[in-house]
């Protein structure tokens, strides 16, 4: 007695058309959207600070942001990460001319500090940073 009948055989190539297409039409709209957007590379391409700072109770985005754009450093990115009271703040890279290593991780240091200067007058917190350069 048989309940389920089991096909032996898995007609593959019936859709090889079908799954060509959209193998096709997916290929063209990754091609469309790097050509027209790009790619949006981190900050361990670009270089840069990456700031990490914890509050002790919930962590007013707003405030901070306005903090860090006192400061005018250029396009930095204040978001929140994990918890609420953890924010993640990316400083852009101001390095040296020359591309002197040394002087861009000063130059970053600088900033970080900065801008931590300017988080501690808005509240009180702690703060972990990550130099790319």
């Amino acid at each position: 007695m048989e309940f389920f009948r089991i096909r032996r055989d898995i007609p593959f190539m019936r859709y090889t058309l079908a799954l060509n297409v959209a193998s096709f039409i997916t290929f063209a709209l990754a091609v469309f959207f790097l050509a027209t957007r790009g790619l949006h590379l981190s900050i361990e391409f670009t270089g840069g600070t990456l700031m990490e700072v914890q509050y002790a109770q919930p962590a007013d985005i707003v405030k901070a942001r306005e903090a860090i754009d006192r400061l005018k450093l250029g396009e930095v990115q204040v978001q929140n990460f994990g918890t609420s009271h953890d924010v993640l703040i990316r400083l852009p890279l101001r390095g040296a001319a020359d591309g002197d290593a040394a002087a861009a991780t000063l130059k970053g240091d600088r900033l970080a500090a900065q801008a931590f200067g300017a988080l501690c007058a808005a509240e009180q917190g702690r703060v972990d940073t990550k130099q790319y350069t």
